[in-house]
């Protein structure tokens, strides 16, 4: 287990040098991820090529991400929000070739005894998704998917009207999947100009 703590703090330690530009560090960093996701992932997606796909996707996940990293933090949360998103993605696009991961996600990254620490991790993974919110979006999306809250009960409580809060909602989601995904796929829609 310290051996494991130490891991996390030396990418954490790297991942702040990186954010201050050191590429050295930031190619070190992806590095061990990578190492990490591959042992992580050996097991759970069969077809060699789907992994590494991947786990390029995480990786440029993370490299998109990597502004929201707060230094004060752990970097295992973080790193696992990110990796359970992607590996959610990918279980969207694949779920007719690699079934076996779809019933494993339930644990990741999540071990099967949670410690306190555990779930603090979660919690910390959880918070920076949320950090990359305006306050009122990261209040709403709090009250509606981690505290359960129905629109009506939020819309009375904060003063808003049921559709603004849905719509806070949407976007609050769609902002969060923006960061924290892959690249939006361009479509006809998204090359028109507002006005």
């Amino acid at each position: 287990m310290a051996e494991k703590q130490e891991i996390w703090e030396i990418l954490s330690e790297r991942m702040r040098k990186a954010q201050e530009g050191d590429s050295k560090e930031y190619e070190l960093l992806l590095s061990k991820c990578r190492e990490i996701l591959l042992n992580y992932l050996s097991s759970k997606v069969r077809d060699k090529d789907d992994r590494e796909d991947l786990i390029q996707d995480i990786l440029v996940g993370i490299h998109k991400a990597r502004i929201t990293y707060r230094k004060e933090k752990p970097f295992a949360p973080w790193f696992f929000s990110i990796a359970r998103y992607k590996t959610i993605d990918y279980i969207r696009r694949t779920s007719s070739r690699d079934k076996i991961v779809s019933a494993e996600m339930e644990h990741f990254p999540v071990e099967k005894e949670t410690s306190p620490e555990d779930e603090w991790e979660l919690q910390q993974g959880l918070e920076s998704w949320l950090s990359v919110l305006e306050p009122r979006q990261r209040q709403i999306l709090t009250m509606a998917k981690l505290e359960g809250r129905s629109v009506r009960e939020i819309s009375e409580r904060t003063g808003l009207s049921e559709s603004n809060v849905k719509v806070i909602v949407h976007r609050s989601i769609e902002k969060i999947k923006r960061i924290f995904s892959e690249p939006e796929r361009t479509t006809p829609r998204s090359k028109t100009s507002k006005k």
